[in-house]
């Protein structure tokens, strides 16, 4: 008798330490679905960084361009970098290009208006007068990208200006632009929040996720710092959104003249929900009618 339970007990011990084992791996697998749906809630991106390969390339469905030109000035160089839609007959990515360029371009040679603009540096004359001015030596800085390509938005930045490579000076306007990929409409953030929301709460939650050289933001140097919080994120910069998020986007000195950096803040549009309008395209978009 002896015999036979002491097998029957090493096979039982056997099954309840494989029970055991099943169960807690169980359940450190529910603990890190639950961490990763926290995490994948308040998750905030930043704008993408294309690695383009080549001149021609496609996107959720979207064809893009690279257009490239330089003035080849070794010390103070002049480019443009333009990653734009071809149209290739759709008459709403015509819309969004030309709203994308200047009137003067011609949208069929886009790649003649660079090679014209930004030819090759001509050795300068000599001044004519001491009293002619003096040009500051800058290298001029133009680029357009896509940042996101969703299935009915289209995000496109666009970066402009000047900037003096041996001198902290520099003057760059940066928007990020939202286009509807059905309408070629550009769309704002009229009317995305409730008019009774909670303002400065939603203004610290963004605030939250800024870049961390931006710091704690105390407020000691404002008589209103919670004014002036609300000011800085909702009244500067420019906005984009993914289908998980919502982002403010502040170009160099946007924020603040010390400031010479890009500064992005962003929260998910799960915590964002309570104080949306519910009759917004942006509501509409994420959370249907």
């Amino acid at each position: 008798m002896r015999k036979i339970l002491i097998p029957i007990i090493v096979v039982l011990c056997a099954v309840l330490f494989v029970a055991c084992s099943n169960s807690n791996a169980q359940k450190r697998e529910a603990e890190q679905q639950n961490y990763n749906d926290t995490a994948s809630v308040e998750e905030v991106d930043t704008l993408a960084d294309l690695d383009i390969d080549e001149d021609t390339y496609e996107m959720n469905g979207i064809t893009f361009h690279t257009y490239k030109a330089s003035d080849g000035d070794e010390e103070y160089e002049s480019f443009a970098e333009l990653i734009l839609p071809v149209p290739n007959g759709d008459k709403v990515l015509e819309k969004i290009l030309r709203q994308l360029l200047p009137e003067d371009i011609d949208i069929n040679n886009i790649q003649g208006y660079l090679d014209m603009t930004y030819a090759p540096v001509e050795a300068s004359a000599t001044k004519s007068s001491d009293d002619d001015e003096e040009e500051i030596d800058a290298s001029t800085i133009w680029r357009i990208e896509p940042v996101l390509v969703l299935d009915k938005y289209l995000v496109m930045e666009t970066v402009d200006g000047y900037m003096d490579q041996f001198m902290a000076h520099h003057d760059i306007l940066q928007s990020t632009i939202v286009f509807d990929r059905t309408t070629g409409e550009v769309m704002t953030r009229d009317d995305m929040f409730d008019d009774d929301a909670d303002w400065l709460k939603i203004a610290r939650k963004f605030r939250e996720s800024a870049n961390e050289d931006l710091g704690e933001f105390d407020g000691s140097d404002f008589a209103d710092p919670d004014g002036f919080l609300v000011d800085e994120v909702f009244n500067r910069g420019d906005f984009y959104f993914n289908n998980d998020s919502l982002f403010f986007v502040y170009g160099p000195y946007e924020i603040n003249y010390a400031y010479g950096f890009d500064v992005k803040m962003g929260v998910s549009k799960q915590w964002i929900k309570p104080y949306m309008n519910k009759e917004n395209y942006l509501y509409k978009y994420w959370f249907g009618k």
